[in-house]
């Protein structure tokens, strides 16, 4: 009996593979995370995005919890899905830090592993739209994912999933840590406290929002610290996909930009000078010599791994809405090098559908 299930199956898989030989579109997409009410009340968002984008497959970054991407298929409503997340912050559905990730496809999900750096042995089942409550008959696997020890912090290492599709596509997606700086924060709320308290301004707290700091020079190199560390790990094991034969894509929010003077080319990094807390594009006078955040070169040259990547996304203009930063994309997708000619040069939304950034997409042409 098993083996005839097995062979069902695989046969499934074949055809399903079979029947997805056309382009592939594939949308990634920060939602932005909301409560669930209101993740609710955006329902005709998430509807008006696939009925406008008509996407087969769609990376989800900042799912807060189960019911999200559950609410998320159901307003889309394809009348067949499949559709997988990341439990990595927390158990059960709460909202929580909202740095899940996930994926929601027509193609059907064959596999999935979420790599988490603290593995606590709980994972949720893909679900379809036949099996809502999760579909046993597909493996979901737990392994841990340690950032590389040489790149800063490890408190803060994120997750992420293999998804492998039965067209032969396997999909990362990633959450990559922001630009929020500590010392900023500290320094402006330590202003409103005084202006609550009555109190006389501190000259020093309004220089470090208006000129920096080193503590917030040394912030802004600890979060690229951060998403070094992340996006190497996840290259790890993305690296082993392509050797298991995978057509393979890491996308999502990497919350950085191919902005001069940012992005470096080796671990040689500049000795960052203090910057604005300001919303604004970096100033590249404040890096003389090899940029300070090497997430990109991590992939291209490559800083870590075997495979060589190409980031599609390089000249994609602004991806986050506020314009107040460059006109440069901080959410991305990285495919090897040597399978770079079958994904279609990547576009921006015109609509941001709600959220704070704007769908990015490719499109997939499998082989013969």
């Amino acid at each position: 009996m098993n083996c005839l299930r097995s062979l069902l199956l695989a046969s499934g898989a074949l055809l399903a593979a079979n029947s997805w030989a056309a382009d592939v579109k594939i949308v990634s997409w920060n939602i932005a995370a909301s409560p669930y009410e209101k993740l609710l009340v955006r329902a005709s968002d998430y509807k008006k995005m696939a009925d406008t984008l008509s996407p087969d497959v769609i990376v989800l970054i900042e799912l807060t919890g189960r019911p999200d991407i559950k609410a998320i298929a159901e307003a889309i409503g394809w009348p067949t899905y499949y559709a997988t997340m990341s439990d990595g912050q927390v158990q059960g559905d709460e909202i929580h830090a909202s740095l899940e990730v996930g994926v929601l496809s027509k193609i059907p999900i064959t596999s999935v592993i979420e790599f988490d750096p603290k593995p606590e042995g709980h994972t949720y089942q893909v679900i379809t739209n036949s099996k809502p409550d999760g579909d046993s008959s597909i493996p979901v696997n737990e392994m841990p994912l340690k950032g590389i020890d040489m790149m800063g912090l490890a408190a803060t290492d994120r997750g992420t999933l293999r998804v492998d599709l039965a067209n032969g596509l396997t999909l990362f997606p990633v959450h990559l840590k922001s630009n929020s700086n500590d010392a900023c924060f500290a320094a402006g709320d330590a202003i409103k406290g005084l202006k609550k308290l009555d109190l006389p301004p501190v000259p020093a707290l309004q220089s470090i929002l208006d000129g920096g700091s080193d503590v917030k020079a040394k912030a802004d190199k600890d979060n690229a610290f951060k998403r070094e560390r992340v996006i190497a790990a996840t290259k790890v094991v993305a690296d082993q996909a392509v050797a298991d034969g995978r057509t393979v894509l890491i996308t999502g929010d990497w919350n950085t930009s191919f902005e001069p003077g940012k992005f470096g080319q080796s671990f040689d990094d500049c000795q960052l000078a203090a910057f604005t807390c300001a919303k604004a594009p970096f100033p590249a006078s404040t890096c003389t010599g090899d940029g300070f955040d090497d997430t990109f070169a991590i992939m291209t040259v490559p800083l870590a791994g075997s495979q060589k990547w190409t980031m599609l996304t390089k000249d994609l203009g602004r991806t986050f809405k506020d314009t107040e930063f460059a006109d440069k994309a901080i959410d991305h997708i990285s495919v090897p090098a040597a399978q770079a000619a079958s994904f279609a040069a990547p576009k921006v939304a015109s609509d941001t559908f709600g959220s704070d950034h704007f769908p990015i997409f490719t499109a997939w042409t499998a082989g013969p």
